[in-house]
């Protein structure tokens, strides 16, 4: 985010009106120049409510992230924490730094939000966590096929200690609360088949609801609707902590512990579903939980089947 946008969209934060020609004194513009910062923001996708008569204002307060204030929150001493404005995609930014172990970063805002199979994310400023942090690991990439299933897990786990008790997941990392889709998770792995290699986990959970989100195809909903007293920076330090110990743990131990818990959290579990690759249905049934590898178990009229990819559709009751 440009400079000048960051301390406009600072100044708003705190969710009170700001009269334009206020703004102007205080930024030492003119009132245009304001008008044109106030459009450059909308065109990020903030709502910001009013005009240059009537004064300008976000419909909530944010809070600002804050490097040192979210350090302040993290146990895990050892991840190097990074905090940005605006970039392209925080996943994209991570993956020009090179092989950055334990490196975390958290933006205000995305250009260019990626999710799963290509797909755009959201991601105005304030209204949501957007957060990627790169890791490496000793097992080879054979190893991490399950480590979707491993940061969807984490990420329902912190969701559910900041009050959002009916979080889960929807294979392999969709972030669900009653049905709705509350985040998403994209996973990227590179390096040895059976050597070291390094995977960039990216995290987007949506705080607040935004106009842009009435044109998504599914049903979707906001933490501030189940959670509402959730601090940003809080967040994003309980989210990398879950994330490092998870990591640690399957670097160790593989994905018994998590398969363990999948049960828990498993937003299919029972349901019947259809499963699409590239957009076509390759299978029909009834979810039964993930094996070892982190694949879908799916009961269909043919037998048990078990699917390493695809993107799941639950059917209407």
């Amino acid at each position: 985010m440009k400079p000048g946008l960051h301390a406009l969209y600072a100044r708003l934060a705190d969710g009170n009106v700001h009269n334009g020609a206020a703004l102007a004194e205080e930024f030492e513009l003119t009132r245009a120049a304001v008008w044109k910062r106030m459009q450059g923001l909308r065109e990020m996708g903030l709502e910001i409510i009013g005009t240059a008569g009537d004064g300008y204002r976000l419909p909530h307060a944010v809070e600002l992230l804050d490097t040192d204030r979210l350090r302040g929150h993290l146990r895990s001493r050892h991840i190097q924490v990074e905090v940005v404005g605006a970039v392209d995609s925080t996943s994209a930014r991570l993956a020009e730094l090179g092989d950055v172990h334990g490196h975390a970063l958290v933006a205000e805002a995305q250009t260019a939000g990626r999710g799963r199979r290509g797909r755009g994310w959201q991601s105005p400023p304030g209204s949501g966590l957007y957060l990627s942090m790169c890791w490496r690991f000793e097992s080879g990439l054979a190893g991490l096929a399950p480590l979707s299933l491993v940061v969807g897990l984490s990420a329902a786990k912190c969701l559910r200690r900041i009050g959002a008790a009916a979080a889960r997941v929807k294979w392999p990392n969709d972030l669900f609360i009653d049905d709705a889709k509350v985040g998403g998770c994209l996973v990227e792995v590179s390096g040895a088949a059976e050597g070291p290699c390094r995977a960039i986990v990216g995290i987007g959970i949506n705080l607040f609801a935004t106009p842009a989100m009435a044109g998504l195809d599914q049903r979707w909903t906001v933490l501030e609707d189940h959670a509402p007293t959730v601090e940003r920076n809080r967040l994003a330090a309980a989210l990398i902590d879950e994330l490092a110990a998870a990591f640690a743990g399957f670097d160790d131990g593989g994905f018994d512990r998590a398969l363990e818990e999948w049960p828990d959290f498993d937003a299919l579990a029972s349901r019947s579903v259809d499963v699409l690759v590239d957009g076509r249905r390759v299978a029909s049934g009834r979810a039964a939980g993930v094996d070892r590898q982190g694949r879908l178990k799916l009961e269909t009229d043919d037998g048990p089947k078990r699917l390493a990819a695809g993107e799941v559709s639950i059917r209407a009751r």
